[in-house]
């Protein structure tokens, strides 16, 4: 890191804390502060949401998993478009028909208080451990970059986020994730660029490399039910979570929920949603234009990192190594764009959820509005960096994050499948139960199976399960309590 590289990453930290302290301006009320006044148009919306969904993860992991495989990861897209689609016209209509200010709002006043609570838990539990995820795989970039211990990479990150979060709310983060948005394509657009202008043959060098181990596949229709890559159980799993995290996920439905009314709403999610195929284009071409430069140029350190299965640490070496100075800094300010825009939106959803629905409000107390929210946000930073210490030493950030998410989401998801659909059948208690159980039955079927010989369940399956118990349970219960009224 060059003196020039300290400037563009000292310049991008002052415009997001600047741009977080001026766009949230004064919060007058909770409303304010956490859904910035619904005010806020769909174009700036549809690029937070965007912005959110292309974390870490995606920086780090989707060029690794370019670099250890192929373009299979693009195919997931389709899934994860269509669900999008439904939550837009499915889930945000009964939002903003109830006028709710959280997601977990609705599951009370459709099902009940208790099955408000208990959404909000699990919510809060799913989103600390997915986050976290997040916050490690930028803090594994972060370490190389700065020669920092994971540690201190984890600790300086979450600081930074908490910080222009308490400034301004969710109307800072918006508009903060706009910038960062911009940064974050820019970045990988510029790693492509430089790989093009180093390597003789350009373009064509890039391609014919990746053509020549099948670096461009992108679709595999193979019937294993146990790969999340295969097209049909990837899209599967695709649709099912992106139910779960866009319609039942305070972080995400946050941002629809800011918008003035519905329609601008849902063509903010359905915007978001169609953007992202191209920024998963965008950053699997990076991860194959870095093999190709390694291909021509090849490096013991990097032969090292793929020989022991450490992919989602070739692109943060490639940046901080073969990078030239301005460059550089470019990209390791477009990492951290990465890392905040995620972030960002997970403080200030769990803070949001918190406040409104566990009974933090303090509505009755106006002068302290503020110091609540942002007492929150402390905590729930300081709880994501302790998860993401622990998280650090995963082989493959991107699937882990896939995974750890699938494990809580599916209960989630169908506490509002029946509040949405058939609320009349399902009583508070219940729920409840049906919810929370389908965390044991998820983790317990996809880590040991059901024993008697049987393998463990593949663990794109667990979102599936978890969202089918959480139906099944209380239909099931619904139907004997109607049999038994008939008795």
């Amino acid at each position: 890191m060059t003196l020039l590289d300290w400037l563009v990453v000292g310049g991008y930290g002052v415009m997001v804390l600047l741009l977080g302290l001026f766009a949230g301006g004064r919060a007058e009320s909770a409303t304010d502060y956490f859904l910035a006044g619904r005010r806020e148009g769909w174009a700036p919306v549809a690029a937070s949401t965007w912005a959110t969904k292309l974390s870490a993860l995606t920086f780090i992991g989707v060029p690794g998993a370019a670099i250890a495989g192929n373009f299979a990861y693009a195919q997931l897209w389709i899934g994860s478009f269509l669900a999008a689609y439904f939550v837009a016209t499915v889930f945000i209509p009964e939002f903003y028909r109830l006028r709710v200010s959280t997601v977990y709002e609705y599951l009370g006043l459709r099902i009940g208080p208790r099955t408000r609570t208990g959404g909000t838990i699990i919510f809060i539990v799913s989103r600390c451990l997915a986050s976290a995820v997040r916050l490690a795989g930028c803090a594994i970039a972060v370490s190389v970059f700065f020669e920092l211990a994971l540690v201190e990479a984890i600790l300086l990150i979450a600081g930074l986020a908490a910080a222009y979060v308490m400034t301004g709310g969710l109307r800072a983060v918006i508009w903060t994730d706009v910038l960062q948005l911009i940064l974050f394509l820019t970045g990988a657009a510029a790693a492509i660029a430089f790989v093009t202008w180093t390597l003789p043959g350009g373009v064509s060098q890039i391609v014919e490399t990746g053509v020549a181990v099948d670096k461009f596949r992108v679709f595999d229709f193979s019937l294993d039910l146990a790969d999340p890559k295969t097209f049909w159980m990837g899209n599967l799993f695709a649709f099912v979570l992106g139910l779960a995290t866009g319609g039942t996920d305070q972080d995400v439905a946050q941002r629809a929920l800011a918008c003035p009314n519905t329609k601008q709403a849902r063509i903010a999610i359905v915007t978001a949603g169609a953007a992202d195929l191209f920024s998963t284009l965008l950053f699997l071409s990076a991860g194959v234009a870095v093999f190709a430069y390694y291909e021509a140029l090849p490096q013991e350190a990097v032969t090292k990192l793929m020989a022991d299965s450490r992919f989602d640490y070739v692109f943060p070496h490639f940046i901080l190594h073969e990078m030239p100075a301005g460059l550089r800094g470019l990209l390791v300010a477009a990492l951290l764009a990465a890392a905040m825009s995620s972030l960002d939106s997970a403080l200030s959803g769990l803070s949001s959820s918190a406040y409104f629905d566990l009974g933090l409000t303090q509505e009755r107390e106006p002068r302290n509005m503020s110091q609540g929210p942002r007492l929150l946000v402390v905590a729930f930073a300081i709880v994501l960096a302790v998860l993401a210490i622990g998280f650090g030493s995963q082989p493959s950030i991107l699937w882990f994050g896939l995974q750890i998410m699938g494990y809580t989401y599916g209960g989630l998801l169908g506490l509002f499948i029946v509040a949405c659909c058939c609320h009349r059948s399902a009583t508070d208690w219940l729920s409840i139960f049906a919810a929370m159980s389908s965390i044991a039955v998820v983790v317990t079927l996809t880590q040991w199976g059901i024993g008697f010989g049987f393998s463990p369940v593949p663990w794109p399956w667990g979102v599936v399960i978890g969202a089918s118990w959480t139906c099944a349970i209380i239909l099931i219960a619904a139907a004997l309590r109607l049999r038994h009224q008939k008795l």
